[in-house]
């Protein structure tokens, strides 16, 4: 593990956090703000806690990442998805949950 791969891994999982993954059963897509600011907020405090020890590559690799991923929050919070259950006013069918 070095540090490049670090940022990049904390980046994957705030990205998962906001890009949302949809539950098995409810089929409603699921988005953690909340979880992507702390990871968000990890990377800034990893920035400002190495400030001074990285090289360029890796200084730029924090400013990008946390650039990107701010956009990102911003545009989710500001635009979430809508949730299918109450989009569409179904529920799951008897047949749904006993295959799931």
């Amino acid at each position: 593990m070095n540090f490049t791969n670090f940022i990049s891994e904390l980046a994957t999982t705030a990205l998962a956090y906001l890009s949302g993954f949809q539950h098995p059963e409810t089929k409603e897509v699921l988005v953690d703000l909340e979880l992507a600011k702390c990871t968000i907020d990890t990377i800034e405090l990893l920035k400002e806690k190495t400030k001074g020890n990285l090289t360029t590559p890796e200084s730029n690799l924090l400013d990008n990442t946390l650039y990107n991923l701010r956009m990102t929050y911003v545009r989710m919070a500001n635009n979430p998805p809508p949730k299918r259950a109450e989009s569409t006013n179904e529920t799951p069918s008897e047949e749904t949950k006993a295959e799931g």
